[in-house]
């Protein structure tokens, strides 16, 4: 479960995550920690078990095609991109020769919180979600749900942000309940706003961004401005038009107090929606940006919405601070292609 890029995501799995006892005694510890991870807490028996409980999980699901098991580990986020890998997985020949992936240096973060934890994150190298194709930095979010820990998200590493490291949250104490610049609960729409206006192509301007930043999520060759650029520029040659749109989910956003008492670290689901139309017509597997074309299809395609589910995290400094909102991290996973 991937995207090779902040804007969109490209369906490169064939199936849901794997793992084996192997790879659950790789959870296990050992190794480095992982690249960039801040300092781990202490007393992590109980959630280090529970990432290995996920994996377990995770690995009959994968290797049985169990999906009566997602329940059981995923919630929110990670709960959506099992699911639609279940339905993409009906026309799957089967199980057979599907190789173990690994989850090494892992690191486990506790944020600080009021009353019992709620959250915990393990920050590990996978290729978990790449299916085995390369070892990634990736950062992912437990929710206790009841009595039981379940996997709601997954964020990969920032990358051009001007930090390698991954924000350093509060471990010990309730942490700060000073407001920051952008309350969680205004997160998502106030973002969804934002990145609509990204997906346009248009040139970033930091009136037009605020409460965000302008990093390299809104400008730079590898931002969503330029991709969206791009991919209308690539549409428009091949005779097709694309119109994006961001839009909250109903998951809650979460906000980890930052170390320091410098805010937050927010981490927040929405949907991205792609529709396209062409005249014309394509015969093609993909559109002419490339995006793939929903497996069930006329012969001659003439509309399609490609519909992807996606995490975006971001640093949200206290009010008093000063600074702008900025965006450090990115998960995407396709759920829907419909072509007609």
């Amino acid at each position: 479960m991937d995207a090779t890029g902040r804007r969109r995501t490209v369906p490169l799995l064939a199936s849901i995550v794997t793992a084996s006892a192997v790879a659950v005694a790789a959870c296990g510890g050992g190794g480095a920690p992982a690249v960039g991870a801040p300092p781990a807490s202490r007393q992590t028996a109980t959630e280090r078990a529970a990432t290995q409980r996920w994996l377990a999980k995770t690995n009959q699901i994968y290797t049985r095609n169990e999906f009566s098991l997602t329940n059981q580990v995923t919630t929110g986020e990670a709960r959506s991109a099992y699911l639609a890998q279940e339905n993409q997985t009906r026309s799957d020949p089967g199980p057979a020769g599907r190789k173990p992936l690994r989850l090494t240096s892992v690191s486990i973060t506790v944020p600080c919180h009021h009353g019992a934890a709620a959250t915990f994150v393990v920050y590990g190298d996978t290729n978990v979600f790449t299916l085995g194709q390369s070892l990634q930095p990736e950062a992912l979010v437990f929710q206790r749900v009841g009595r039981v820990w379940k996997l709601a998200a997954i964020v990969n590493q920032s990358s051009g942000s001007g930090h390698p490291a991954w924000p350093t949250l509060c471990r010990a104490g309730a942490g700060t309940t000073a407001p920051a610049v952008l309350a969680p609960a205004g997160y998502v729409a106030a973002l969804a706003r934002t990145l609509n206006r990204a997906a346009t192509g248009v040139t970033e301007t930091a009136a037009a961004a605020a409460p965000f930043a302008v990093n390299s999520f809104f400008t730079g060759p590898d931002s969503v401005t330029a991709q969206s650029a791009t991919q209308i520029r690539q549409d428009r040659a091949g005779g097709a038009t694309l119109a994006e749109q961001f839009a909250p989910t109903a998951d809650p956003t979460l906000a980890l107090p930052l170390a320091g008492g410098r805010g937050y670290w927010l981490v927040g689901v929405l949907t991205q929606t792609g529709r396209y139309s062409s005249a014309a017509g394509t015969r093609k597997d993909t559109w002419p940006d490339g995006a793939t074309i929903g497996p069930e299809r006329p012969a001659i395609v003439h509309h399609g919405t490609n519909t992807y589910i996606t995490t975006y995290t971001a640093t949200d400094p206290l009010r008093s601070a000063g600074g702008r909102v900025a965006l450090d991290g990115f998960f995407g996973w396709p759920l829907t292609a419909v072509a007609s």
